[in-house]
């Protein structure tokens, strides 16, 4: 059993983000998104007769799960290809007809777009299950863009990213643009590889956990137009593949100024009041602690590679991967600032007092 046949199941079809996911499925694909989730039913309920009596659930589980693996049925497809050859005398006598070629044709695509969207809202149904889900109306317009485009994915690795997508969605409405699904749909496996090496060693600030204000990947005083992070695997030509589907800004070396993460002055306040504002970095929530003593509202500005509008949505769903060298610079430049960053417990602003001098 796969893990995400075990964590099957344990969805639970009656919280109320699930039932949110079956009013975005239905919007979607119609009816038949009653089939999907009767597929789930089917293959929980097999499973769990599996572990009572082995033998009798065996043949339920064989019958929830055909057709549900889109790589099984395009290696059968390629197996049947190959061991069967259609002879010419076949061709010409008319034993098989352009009719039937175009029907087999449809029904392969077509059982394989079924599997691709069953496997992207299953893993989505698991990303929201013990999540708080607003209380808005489907938009239609998203869910037809996004069902359309997602039948025809059939990496794992990208079915991922788009069930944190529809599940982000179904979360949050207005989480992820239709503008933002066509760059999706048009990330290969590479750029997609790259495209998560860039969100692994990118800052961002986000006041209300919800809009982005800023994302970036400090360049930590040197250029990144001229390979300032090359030796992190993101070289000038890498950038511009990022450039070229939307994901960052064509200008390499924007700053936004970060004193907020340091803090700001609260005006009327006795004693004074200070409000910091939170970075988020390798998916954990950071301030900015003076070393030496500074104004702490003086300014601090970032420069680096920006991700456009498309790409701090997408950051969201980004698994992101341990990036310890690049960690250990970007300390060292802010040592070179006279500031240290220290783990914030909360990833939303907060007040404190500065201390004393």
């Amino acid at each position: 059993m796969s893990e995400q046949e075990n964590d099957a199941l344990n969805i639970n079809l009656n919280s109320r983000a699930v039932e949110k996911l079956i009013d975005y499925t239905a919007s979607g694909i119609g009816s038949t998104a009653s089939f999907v989730f009767s597929r789930m039913m089917a293959r929980r309920d097999a499973e769990a007769k599996l572990i009572a009596a082995e033998g009798e659930a065996k043949a339920k589980i064989a019958e929830a799960k055909t057709q549900a693996d889109t790589m099984r049925i395009i290696s059968k497809a390629q197996a049947d290809a190959r061991s069967t050859i259609i002879s010419s005398e076949a061709v010409v006598g008319g034993e098989v007809t352009f009719g039937d070629l175009v029907e087999q044709r449809i029904q392969f695509q077509e059982q394989k777009r079924q599997s691709n969207i069953e496997s992207v809202v299953q893993q989505a149904a698991l990303e929201l299950e013990d999540k708080e889900v607003q209380d808005d109306e489907v938009d239609h317009d998203w869910t037809a863009r996004f069902f359309n485009d997602v039948q025809d994915v059939s990496s794992e690795e990208m079915q991922q990213i788009w069930a944190k997508v529809l599940a982000g969605e179904v979360e949050r409405s207005g989480s992820t643009s239709i503008k933002t699904i066509g760059i999706l749909k048009n990330l290969d496996k590479g750029t997609a590889d790259l495209f998560r090496k860039l969100c692994s060693i990118c800052v961002s600030i986000s006041p209300d956990g919800g809009i982005i204000m800023d994302a970036r990947i400090p360049a930590l005083g040197g250029d990144a137009g001229t390979n300032a992070l090359q030796k992190y695997g993101l070289s000038f030509d890498n950038l511009n593949v990022l450039n070229e589907h939307d994901l960052i800004i064509s200008d390499y070396n924007s700053s936004y100024d970060y004193k907020m993460s340091v803090g700001i002055p609260l005006p009327g306040q006795a004693p004074p009041l200070w409000l910091r504002f939170p970075f988020r970095f390798q998916g954990r929530s950071w301030v900015l602690v003076p070393i030496k003593q500074r104004w702490v509202d003086k300014e601090f500005r970032l420069s680096g590679v920006a991700l456009a509008q498309s790409g701090r949505e997408l950051s969201r769903v980004v698994e992101i991967q341990p990036m310890k060298e690049y960690l250990e610079d970007f300390k060292k430049f802010l040592g070179q600032n006279d500031l240290n960053m220290a783990e914030s417990g909360i990833h939303l602003p907060h007040q404190f007092q500065v201390p004393p001098e």
